[in-house]
């Protein structure tokens, strides 16, 4: 199955694609992989929901909304992280 192909990096340069792709400001910018989007503000609370979705319908995957959290989503690491846990669940 493709999820077992993953790895952590592969997650965050696809998450940081979709980031760029919605957002053509963010192209030129160097988005920090541990810090929190929002803190910078790079994305809304509408833009975690879009993260939140693209990660859920991407990898086949599903996050509770108890799980966004600054610990467990509060960075493109930290997301990456997060969705590994899941598909080695799913395995």
């Amino acid at each position: 199955m493709e999820y077992l192909l993953i790895d952590k990096n592969k997650i965050i340069r696809e998450t940081l694609s979709f980031l760029k792709l919605g957002n053509p400001s963010l192209k030129a910018k160097k988005i920090p992989l541990n810090s929190s989007l929002l803190k910078l503000g790079l994305v809304d609370s509408f833009g975690v929901i879009e993260i939140v979705t693209f990660l859920e319908k991407k990898y086949n995957i599903s996050i509770d909304d108890k799980e966004i959290t600054y610990a467990k989503f509060g960075s493109i690491n930290k997301m990456a992280i997060l969705v590994l846990k899941k598909l080695k669940f799913k395995v």
